[in-house]
């Protein structure tokens, strides 16, 4: 499935609450990503309910001029999913 990247406030009760929510609104396919730049990708995959589709994603600054992502796995994520965000 096309990511869904999440960039709210860097607060893990919101983050996980968010991913929760999203776990039962979104079609199973859908593959949640974080823009998180220092919570725990882990505890927001297990909290979405589908832990192997998560992604942690962090953009570099300044994005428009740095062409590099950086993508994270969980020991979670479906090595497919991860091999697809990338």
């Amino acid at each position: 499935g096309r990511p869904e990247v999440e960039a709210i406030i860097e607060n893990m009760d919101l983050k996980k609450q968010l991913y929760s929510d999203l776990g039962q609104q979104c079609k199973p396919e859908t593959v949640f990503a974080s823009n998180t730049s220092s919570l725990s990708i882990t505890q927001m995959a297990e909290a979405s309910g589908r832990p192997e589709k998560f992604v942690g994603i962090h953009f570099f600054n300044p994005v428009q001029i740095m062409k590099l992502v950086e993508v994270i796995k969980t020991e979670y994520t479906d090595p497919t999913v991860f091999d697809n965000t990338v």
